[in-house]
């Protein structure tokens, strides 16, 4: 069994877990956090499959995931931006951060897309801190981890005969997020 056909089987089976996901849940959610895990983590080893790079990309996929998969929650009624106790120190800090590892990735030889998929969610939790107020913003900022999945993907295989319906079928459960389940997120529900 190659390495090849090894990431293959576990895409295709991370593709089956978020499959019936989508069966049980009705939502396409779920599946999206499956395949940004697999794909995150396939993209890491094929760049590194030594066995400490393997723990290490192991966390972050799983830590990428994570923050794919949580929930908007509604900061605190008392809470105003005038009480807000971040600095802007803080977010130069944290974007700085964000870039500083995208170079260390970028130096140690990985592709851009693998760089910036590793280091995006420095980025996004800056994001979510700087918008906590905005339910749309948290959601929409979430998009950029499928596609950079997806492009990391393509960079460290290629067009593989058998990558690309794993490719199609990821984007086809992305379309879907965006057209039906993106829309019932980004509104706040409704309490009787």
């Amino acid at each position: 069994m190659t390495f090849d056909s090894v990431v293959l089987f576990i895409l295709y089976f991370s593709f089956l877990i978020g499959l019936t996901t989508i069966r049980k849940a009705k939502i396409y959610y779920n599946a999206l956090s499956f395949l940004v895990f697999s794909s995150t983590f396939i993209a890491g080893i094929n760049y590194n499959s030594t066995y400490g790079a393997l723990i290490s990309v192991l966390v972050v996929s799983a830590l990428s995931a994570y923050m794919f998969y949580m929930q908007y929650e509604c900061p605190p009624r008392g809470f105003k931006k005038n009480e807000d106790e971040r600095s802007v120190g803080d977010v130069i800090v944290g974007y700085l951060l964000f870039v500083f590892m995208v170079f260390i990735f970028k130096h140690a030889g990985a592709g851009w897309f693998l760089s910036l998929l590793m280091s995006y969610w420095v980025f996004y939790g800056m994001m979510v801190i700087s918008y906590r107020q905005s339910r749309k913003a948290f959601y929409l900022l979430k998009i950029p981890w499928v596609i950079l999945s997806i492009g990391a993907l393509i960079e460290g295989f290629g067009f593989q005969r058998g990558l690309v319906p794993f490719v199609l079928a990821y984007l086809a459960i992305f379309f879907l997020w965006i057209r039906f389940d993106l829309p019932k997120m980004m509104k706040a529900p409704k309490i009787a």
